[in-house]
Formats: C-alpha cells, structure tokens, sequence
C-alpha cells in the first residue's frame, strides 16, 4: 500500500492536514516574491526614466542647431511664379523679381516608325544611329535587325550618363531631350537615322536659358533652379510674369522655429521633473496606508533630480550676452516647475541671434597639448547638458545601464533562492507524507497485534 493511500486512516492526519502545514510553511518565503516585486519595479522605473531623459536628450540635440536660432522665414507677394527658399545665412531683406523666361532643354522629335501597332515588335533594322552634340562630340548606337522602337530607345537612355541625351517614344515616335537646359545643340545622323524617323529636315528646337530680373537688376542662368544670385537664397523659376507682374520676396527671421524648440524642451523637462519627483516621493509618513513612490530615498535619483535644476536655474552665460535660460524667457517656481514666455526669446534671438545661438551650443579649435594639431572644444548649455544626460543613458557605459544591470542580477538571485525555497518544501512535505504514513502503518500493526491478542485471551477463557 502507498504512503498516500495509507495516511489518515487510523491516525487521522490526512492529505488536507499536510496541505495546512505546508501553506503555513510557504508563508515564509512570501519574502523572496515581495523582494522580487520591488526589485521589478525600481528596474521598470529606471527604464521609465531612461525614456524620458532620451526625449530630453533628443530636445537639447534641436537647441544646438545654427539653423534653429538663425533660421529664415520667405513671404511671397504677388504672382507665385518662383519659388523661393532661406538658408540660415540669407539676410533679411525684401526682393523684387520678374520671371521674364524659363529654361527649357533641346528637344530632337522623329517622324512616325512603323511598327505594327506595337513598339516591342523587331523593326528590322540595322546600322549606326549617331547622336551629333556640337564641337566633334558623336556618340553613336549601333542597331540591330532584333531591336524593336522599345529597345532602341533603351539602348539610348543606358548611355544617357555618358552622351547627357534620354529618350522616349511618343505616338511611335523616338523623342530625344537633351539632360541639360540652355542652349545646346543636337542632330542625329547614321544610316539607321532615316529609317527611325530622323532626315535632313529634321532640326532640333533649341533650348533656352532663364531670364529675370532682382530689383531690375537682369539675370540669365543655364537653369530654372538658382543658388548662386544672392547668398542663401535658392530660386526655382516656375512660370513667366507678365509685362506689368512682379513678385516681391521677403525675407525675414523665422522666431517660431527657435521658440518651439525651446518650449518642447521645457515640457520635457517637466515631464521628466515630474516623474522624478513622483518616484522619490515618501507620501504622508503620518498615514495608516502611506504610499511611497518606487525609488523614494534612491540616491542616484537625487542627484540627477539636483542636477538638472541646477543647470535649467544656472545663470551661466557660457561666453555670451546671455545670463542663463531665465533671460530668454525660461523660470522655475518653488515646486520646480519650469515655464516659457516665447517673447522674451523672440526678442534675444531678433536682437542677437548669434549669441543666443552661442549660448546653447558653440565650438572652437584649440591646440593640443602636445603642440601637434588641434582638437574642437565645444561649449554651452545644450552642449554641457546632452554630455549630463549622457552619462545616464548611455548605451555602453550608462548610470541606468549599470542600475538595471544590476537589478538584473538581484533578481536572479532571488529567484535561485525562491527555487531552492521551493524544492526544500517539497522535500519537507515528502518527509511529512513519509512520517504520517509510517505512523499510521504502526498504528494498523498495533491494532493488529491488539486485534490477534484478544483473540487468543478469548479462546483461552474459552477452554
């Protein structure tokens, strides 16, 4: 008979019973689950804060861009007949212009080959088809009885890097564009020329450069996209004004660009203030059922939550006519709370846009120490700020790196410990099972035995 099917009969300490003792027993390593609980938690609150110092890195990386701070607004007045784009050094300033021609490519059309209905169909053809650019420039294609309109017009746009002529087919006839606009000569020639559609007869329509006008000043380009007019300035021509048209150009600082940067940062730091500051809350020591936040009294936290303070409150000019963040709109209230007045940025960066610029982020060559070249200093808020933040999110070498890490390990440990908490109940239960068992088999062979002697006194009282 099995210890299970054995125990509690005769001594009643049944399965149940065993059942109590070992929940009474499991009780105690509630310890290792509750260990494991807030190791879990802190590991997930660093992660948290990890994602929110990165979007805060990511902010600061915006606040260290030239462009942000000298970045170009364009106002069109007038016709829409070109567009125009500012780069960070273009100069305020308004600009008339007259689009008074467009650039326009050389353009070579054939006649209509016979093909059948079907430009894939072989055209039977064969010979050199020569495209003549000027000045002795020939660039011949040979044709093939198997080369059908399709391939044939392949064959010349493969080459196209190299001659600068593309081609395409329209109603059955190869039309060749020449990948350059103004003026550029084209004629085809070969003994296959006549049979695609090209004769004496046939003469290219000469391309043509753009012409307009900045400030009645007459400008020609090769293009109907031009950077080199007025510095920071791109114009794309897209259409002729007419003889009494003119589109006027204005040209001014863009402070919303530099203004949203600012303001995104400082909702990332409130976000990221903000959790800090619940995550190191103690609650309400005087209450029954206190809640604390999950890394109350965390050492490292407090540090960083100083820190950023710290800087975001610094009156540290970094080199510039700029006494901290608080001149360009931004304070910090008892609760540590941060707020932005966008015109007081507005004002510094229409006033001085270099030093505001300077003052987040700026670079210089200095000598190294050993006298043999030079190595790039950079300096500012932004700059010192990401190198902070960089030091706990760090993929490599990171503060939450190592804390999660670490983390990692503790909860490994705990969990070889709940285990081997786990296998010493087994074994006790077993040994409970065992020591039940035997005592009720004892107690079935002193029954017996009782049992058997009875019975012998009996027969003997009976003689």
């Amino acid at each position: 008979m099995s210890d299970l099917s054995m125990m509690g009969i005769y001594s009643g300490i049944d399965m149940s019973m065993v059942d109590k003792i070992m929940e009474a027993e499991a009780a105690k390593g509630t310890k290792f689950t509750r260990q494991k609980e807030q190791y879990t938690k802190s590991q997930n609150a660093w992660k948290d804060m990890n994602t929110r110092l990165d979007s805060l890195y990511k902010r600061l990386e915006e606040l260290q861009k030239p462009e942000t701070f000298n970045s170009k607004s364009v106002t069109l007045t007038g016709p829409e007949n070109v567009g125009v784009t500012a780069g960070s050094n273009a100069a305020t300033a308004n600009y008339r212009v007259q689009v008074q021609q467009l650039a326009t490519q050389t353009r070579l059309t054939g006649n209509k080959v016979p093909t059948g209905g079907d430009i894939r169909t072989e055209l039977n053809i064969s010979g050199s088809f020569d495209l003549n650019l000027g000045d002795g420039n020939v660039h011949s294609i040979e044709i093939d009885e198997t080369d059908s309109l399709r391939s044939i017009s392949e064959k010349i746009n493969s080459t196209a890097a190299q001659s600068g002529i593309r081609s395409s087919i329209v109603d059955n006839r190869l039309v060749l564009t020449h990948s350059e606009f103004g003026n550029k000569e084209l004629s085809v020639s070969g003994t296959a020329a006549g049979s695609l559609g090209f004769n004496e007869n046939t003469t290219a329509i000469i391309g043509q450069e753009a012409i307009f006008t900045i400030d009645g000043l007459e400008i020609t380009r090769p293009s109907n996209t031009i950077d080199d007019v007025i510095e920071g300035l791109s114009f794309n021509l897209t259409n002729v004004h007419g003889a009494n048209e003119s589109t006027v150009v204005s040209v001014t600082e863009n402070l919303d660009k530099a203004a949203d940067a600012l303001q995104k940062f400082v909702e990332q730091y409130n976000s990221t203030m903000s959790f800090v500051r619940s995550q190191l809350s103690v609650g309400d020591p005087s209450a029954e059922s206190n809640t604390t936040g999950t890394l109350s009294g965390d050492g490292t936290l407090m540090r960083l939550q100083s820190s950023l303070r710290s800087m975001v409150t610094s009156q540290e000019s970094h080199g510039t006519s700029i006494n901290g963040l608080q001149s360009l709109g931004v304070t910090v209230d008892r609760n540590g709370t941060a707020s932005f007045d966008r015109t007081v940025l507005e004002k510094q960066v229409k006033e001085n846009p270099n030093d505001v610029k300077d003052f987040f982020s700026s670079s210089r060559q200095v000598p190294n120490e050993d006298g043999e070249g030079t190595t790039t200093e950079r300096k500012g808020f932004s700059t010192n700020m990401r190198s902070f933040v960089n030091q706990y999110i760090s993929s490599s070498s990171g503060i939450i790196k190592t804390r999660r890490e670490t983390y990692d390990r503790m909860i490994r440990d705990v969990n070889d410990r709940i285990t081997k908490f786990e296998e010493r109940l087994e074994m006790r239960k077993n040994r409970y099972i065992k020591q039940f068992s035997a005592l009720d088999t004892a107690m079935m062979k002193a029954e017996s035995q009782m049992d058997f002697m009875f019975s012998q006194l009996n027969m003997n009282q009976g003689k």
